[in-house]
């Protein structure tokens, strides 16, 4: 068996040029994240400031507009507002502790000193304005007001220093920036380039053994085996690929030069299979017709005397219709002896066979017909259910006193119509069934009353080509059933 070099297998080398695209790929992913998370914090840092100053300014001019809400018109909302206001703007300055503000530290401590100067005017002329001293509250509103200008004066002022020195700072990030893209251009251009160059030498590695397979695989389609095996170099799955090839091909070659050798000898055998099946067809045509004409004649001449007497005896339309009735039964016999008829027609003439029958027994044997088939057009061989009948009354009824009763079911499967003919007669042992349906013919030519069943036996498997259409289901004591299974064939 070939091997192949697990160090010059495609797979191994797609596998490790694959995780190499991968492991540059993440790390240049890993490195432009790391860059620029530490841009985003200095731009962060940068707006912090700025940001904190903003919310200084905007509290003071809210709290403002709540002193001066409070000493216009003495509300409790606009005293609620600015305690929670002077709150908040107290947090505000805690924090300015925390920031460093570099060179403008000392205006930073300006503006808390002022804060804390305006808190403690304002809370004075809250006190004066609840006395209702109009003079006093009204003077430390004026200080309150003046220092809240000062305040946002060094709001500007430091705000205006800050935005000057965060221009410098954005500019430097700004180029900063430009460069870690344009390294990272260079980096996916690069690594673009070596992936188109990987690409091209598998492709190209993998395309000049395919083309040569390619080339063989139209030669053999065209017919020609004695193209050269296909020879590959390289120590990969294409030597595998190659090698099972040219075995397939050889392998292919050779079974072809069988075939030719044994093609002339079926050739010849085949002329003497087609005069064999020829031959089996009209054996089975002859045997069909000679199982046919082996029906019991002995019913007809009994039915023919029974209505001589009758005519005798009586003088009335039931002897015309008698003989009607025999007449139709007698060409049906002699008509369908030599084709084949409908299940539909098959049962009419069963109920003739009856008709003559309450004649001769009157009450004494009676019939059911169970009819549930749709396929009552369907052909089957003659003389099908007479016999089974006949051997119903004959040898099931006849000697019982009180008579019985024949029951004829007819139920279609999805396969299958199923017919059935059951008597409540005297029945017969299982080794008696089996004698009837034994497959020697010595042994149920002796058999009185197996003749008629064995003949319908024989015809349906002879009809249909088929076996186990036949089934009979006895007791002694009990009666006699036999199932029939007529197919669906298939038009």
């Amino acid at each position: 068996m070939t091997k192949i070099n697990k160090f010059s297998s495609i797979r191994n080398n797609m596998i490790v040029y694959t995780l190499s695209i991968i492991f540059l790929m993440t790390v240049l992913s890993i490195y432009s994240l790391t860059i620029m998370e530490r841009y985003q914090g200095q731009i962060e840092a940068m707006f912090e400031k700025h940001i904190y100053l903003s919310q200084v300014g905007s509290l003071m001019i809210e709290l403002d507009e709540d002193l001066l809400g409070f000493l216009s018109s003495k509300s409790s909302t606009r005293l609620n507002d600015y305690i929670i206001n002077s709150e908040k703007l107290e947090i505000l300055v805690e924090d300015a502790y925390e920031k460093t503000f570099n060179a403008e530290d000392m205006m930073m401590k300006n503006i808390v000193n002022l804060i804390d100067a305006y808190v403690i005017e304002a809370d004075k002329a809250i006190a004066y304005k609840r006395q209702r001293n109009v003079i006093k509250y009204y003077e430390h509103y004026q200080k309150s007001f003046k220092i809240k200008g000062f305040i946002a004066d060094y709001i500007d002022q430091l705000n205006n220093r800050q935005l000057n020195r965060n221009s410098v700072t954005y500019t430097q990030l700004v180029r900063q920036i430009v460069i870690l893209q344009n390294i990272t251009y260079m980096i996916v251009i690069v690594l673009i380039g070596l992936s188109l160059m990987i690409v091209y030498l598998i492709t190209s590695r993998m395309v000049k053994p395919f083309s040569h397979l390619s080339h063989a695989a139209e030669e053999i389609a065209l017919g020609n085996f004695d193209t050269e095996d296909i020879v590959v170099e390289s120590e990969d799955e294409f030597l595998l690929l190659a090698t099972a090839f040219n075995h397939m091909k050889n392998s292919i070659k050779s079974y072809i030069g069988e075939i030719k050798k044994n093609a002339e000898t079926e050739a010849k055998l085949k002329d003497e299979q087609l005069k064999n099946i020829k031959m089996e067809h009209l054996l089975d045509n002859a045997k069909l017709y000679a199982l046919q004409s082996q029906i019991n004649p002995h019913f007809l001449f009994n039915t023919i005397n029974a209505g001589v007497q009758m005519s005798i005896m009586e003088r009335a339309t039931k002897t015309s219709q008698f003989f009607q009735t025999m007449a139709s039964l007698f060409r049906y016999n002699i008509q369908k002896m030599d084709s084949s008829c409908t299940l539909q027609e098959e049962i009419e003439n069963i109920k003739d066979y009856y008709e003559l029958l309450k004649v001769r027994f009157g009450d004494r044997i009676r019939f059911q017909f169970n009819i549930n088939s749709e396929a009552l057009n369907m052909k089957v061989p003659p003389l099908i259910l007479q016999p089974l009948v006949e051997n119903a009354y004959v040898h099931g009824l006849s000697g019982l006193e009180e008579g019985g009763t024949i029951t004829i079911n007819v139920v279609d499967e999805w396969d299958a119509t199923f017919i059935t003919v059951k008597d409540t007669g005297k029945g017969m042992t299982v080794n008696v069934a089996d004698q009837i349906l034994n497959k020697s013919r010595d042994d149920y030519e002796h058999t009185k009353f197996g003749i008629g069943i064995r003949n319908v036996r024989d015809r349906l498997e002879l009809f249909f080509h088929q076996s186990d259409l036949f089934k009979i289901e006895c007791e002694k004591g009990a009666g006699v059933k036999i199932i029939m299974k007529i197919p669906h064939m298939k038009e």
